[in-house]
């Protein structure tokens, strides 16, 4: 349990920080972050994470249906600070990527901060000890305990609810129901009659993998979808290397990359540069907008050629990026062949023997495989957050999740979310957002320790001039159109309540200078006091004649950019010629 008020400062060393404790919610991919970062930052921590599942990565933990794989390349989509030269492919398989976040979390150690089969229930700020309080249960035996903190992280994100569809008649089903985010290795869907349900990114990844092998495949489709060609992102790479949506890296492109750092920093980079200049797509009614439109509208006309009706089905009405481009170039060449069929209906019930559409039609299946994706509303009221004078976090999210830069509700004093409402980037890494928020908390964490501070809560105008901004942006862009979007919590012309308003790069500026005057504060220090944390005059270093006192003398200010030679400055003899004869050295 943290201490409920601190030590007097009156004698401390200004670098003498008080100790605080950080709670954070979930060890995927922003917890991993936070594990990795957090201590590296923040002197004098307690950090604990509690996370549901037996081991970390999260929603790639969870996930291992056939045909799993990230959809931006992993040169992309990974960690800036744990850069991984021998990934098998450019786009590898799901557990390779797994195994990856398990590597790093070795590595920086992040397994000695958390709690596994620990799910969390729910959270309560108590104003007069300046703590979360946390309800958290024991999943090996049931039981439940409270554990309190100065700072509550919450790295949930959007992707870890999953749901069934809302189809009536599921129980009555005699065959194998199966949702891709519960999937059961067991299943073979070989010479199987199989029904898909959902086309997001997961049902077009699982179609192409059990396509091949199953007697027949239908899609479901109820909506339209763009498809990028290539198999996802960076698709320049692809047709560099004349790939058709995958390649691999063999051996001796793996040893060169981890036998030269700075090559493959080059390759990196060359990637990253891909997905972030297509940050202008989004912008409607641009040539660039209109250009992307009328090549992706091509590939569809092209890769249907063989069953021309499903153009005019799949063919949006809306503009590309308004609901997340699928990559889905496999799943369209799938969907060509004679064993494989989109429905273009909605499942109006399952039966005993399989599916009634909404014309009424009924079809027969061995196997129903539901990829309907999960929860991403953003409520909380599965696992209430309660906050200052008692109000919860579904209140006040009840007409629109909103936090500040991203990161802070309203009225959640030192509550932090990382992934959480107009956050994810229109463009780039969402990996290197994590990492930009992750860096944003720290310092406000960090300023809250140094400066003996109780709470940290934004200000309702900052928030509210927040959204203004983000509103406006949204209505340059694509994301003003109508559609039926998780971007928008499903509803066509409702406000964008997932993406910043901007690219990845453009985050990494937004997030790199807290404005701390957005902020309201209480203190531990009196009133009439409030520089007592600047403490008795000394570092810690001084008065304890202990550590480094020249911690200033780094090379961070040294130029990149300008070669400064060592013959700018006199040598030692030449200097002490000049002192000698009463002359200025140069």
């Amino acid at each position: 349990m943290a201490s409920r008020i601190p030590p007097c400062p009156d004698d401390r060393s200004i670098n003498d920080w008080r100790p605080i404790e950080v709670i954070c919610i979930g060890a995927g991919m922003c917890g991993i972050a936070v594990g990795c970062l957090f201590p590296q930052h923040i002197p004098n921590l307690k950090l604990t994470i509690y996370e549901k599942n037996t081991d970390v990565g999260g929603t790639w933990f969870e996930n291992h249906y056939p045909g799993l794989r990230p959809d931006l390349t992993p040169h992309v989509y990974q960690y800036t600070f744990a850069s991984n030269p021998n990934w098998t492919r450019f786009y590898p398989p799901g557990p390779e990527f797994e195994e990856y976040l398990r590597t790093v979390a070795r590595k920086y150690e992040v397994y000695k901060h958390v709690e596994f089969s620990h799910r969390f229930l729910s959270a309560e700020w108590f104003e007069d000890d300046a703590q979360w309080e946390v309800t958290v249960k024991r999943l090996d035996d049931g039981t439940t305990f409270k554990d309190r903190a100065d700072i509550l992280i919450k790295c949930t994100g959007f992707v870890n609810d999953w749901r069934w569809p809302k189809v009536p008649g599921r129980e009555k089903f005699k065959g194998t129901m199966l949702h891709t985010a519960n999937w059961d290795d067991n299943f073979d869907p070989e010479d199987k009659t199989v029904a898909v349900l959902g086309y997001g990114s997961t049902g077009v990844q699982i179609t192409p993998a059990i396509q091949p092998i199953v007697k027949q495949l239908d899609h479901y489709v109820r909506g339209k979808v763009w498809v990028p060609p290539g198999g996802g992102t960076n698709t320049e790479e692809l047709i560099e290397r004349n790939a058709h949506m995958n390649f691999d890296h063999d051996l001796g492109e793996r040893h060169k990359f981890s036998e030269n750092p700075e090559t493959y920093l080059q390759f990196r980079k060359k990637q990253e540069s891909y997905c972030n200049n297509v940050q202008k797509i989004f912008f409607k009614d641009t040539e660039a907008q209109l250009n992307f439109t009328a090549f992706l509208d091509q590939n569809l006309k092209e890769t249907t050629k063989k069953k021309p009706w499903l153009y005019e089905t799949l063919k949006p009405d809306y503009p590309p990026g308004c609901r997340r481009l699928v990559m889905g170039q496999g799943w369209l060449e799938c969907m060509q062949k004679d064993n494989a069929n989109i429905i273009p209906k909605d499942v109006r019930e399952f039966t005993e023997a399989g599916i009634i559409d909404e014309d009424g039609v009924e079809r027969s299946y061995d196997a129903i495989i539901c990829a309907t994706g999960f929860d991403s509303k953003l409520d909380s009221n599965t696992t209430p957050i309660i906050g200052r004078n008692s109000t919860p976090l579904s209140m006040v999210w009840k007409d629109r999740p909103t936090a500040y830069m991203g990161i802070q509700p309203e009225q959640m004093p030192n509550l932090f979310l990382m992934f959480g409402p107009n956050s994810a980037p229109f463009a780039g890494s969402i990996v290197h957002t994590f990492e930009a928020c992750a860096h944003y908390i720290i310092k406000c964490v960090k300023k809250i320790q140094r400066e003996y501070i109780k709470s940290m809560v934004c200000k309702p105008l900052a928030l509210k001039s927040w959204i203004k901004h983000v509103d406006r942006h949204m209505g340059k862009t694509v994301m003003s159109a109508s559609c039926v979007t998780w971007f928008k919590r499903n509803e066509p012309n409702g406000p964008v309540v997932t993406l910043w308003p901007g690219s990845a790069m453009h985050g990494y500026f937004g997030w790199e200078n807290p404005r701390f005057e957005d902020f309201e504060y209480t203190s531990w220090l009196p009133e009439d006091d409030p520089f007592g944390w600047i403490g008795n005059g000394n570092t810690l270093e001084e008065k304890t004649g202990e550590g480094d006192t020249t911690l200033y003398m780094d090379y961070t200010d040294v130029s990149k950019v300008l070669h400064v030679s060592t013959t700018d400055y006199p040598a030692p003899g030449r200097l002490q010629s000049a002192l000698t004869n009463g002359l200025h050295p140069n």
